[in-house]
């Protein structure tokens, strides 16, 4: 994963808070699952294009948690060929140093946390982790926040085929 690709997501996530009277080159390309549980979107920065889905977790555990926004996103990024990185952002700082465990069935996979974002730890398994997504009901998110509360968020992959498709075909 390169720095600049941590800058452009921090920057998608900030620029979605910004009101609806801000200028900026965001198009929806549809919602898919039940509910809408994934959200396509393409962003546009001067000739930078940026495709990504993103879901809200459908339970979380505890659920009286009082934290920010989270979700789980998957990135395309055009200009420099990264497709389908996968992070989590969760709404809280994390244990410093600590790992996030994703699974989904009886696979098992490592993120790396920097703040309250979370990425992949071996880049080498992120097409089986896609495949794994796209072929699986849920996704278990475990992670640990820095006043040391376990959390575990589940998300829905209902719909998230169709929704990592719109983005391939708008960032191909």
């Amino acid at each position: 994963m390169k720095l600049v690709n941590f800058k452009l997501i921090l920057s998608i996530l900030l620029l979605s808070s910004i009101n609806a009277f801000a200028v900026i080159d965001v198009v929806h390309l549809g919602s898919f699952g039940k509910s809408g549980a994934w959200q396509a979107k393409e962003f546009k920065d001067g000739t930078a294009k940026i495709c990504y889905i993103i879901s809200e977790p459908i339970a979380t555990n505890p659920s009286d948690l009082n934290r920010g926004e989270h979700a789980l996103m998957i990135t395309n990024f055009k200009d420099d060929k990264t497709f389908h990185e996968p992070s989590v952002d969760t709404g809280f700082t994390f244990k410093p140093k600590s790992m996030v465990e994703v699974s989904i069935g009886n696979s098992k996979y490592k993120f790396f946390t920097v703040e309250s974002r979370a990425w992949l730890a071996d880049g080498e398994n992120g097409k089986q982790l896609i495949k794994d997504m796209k072929n699986g009901a849920r996704v278990k998110v475990k992670s640990t926040s820095s006043r040391g509360t376990k959390i575990t968020d589940t998300y829905s992959l209902i719909g998230f085929t169709k929704a990592l498709a719109a983005i391939d075909k708008a960032c191909s």
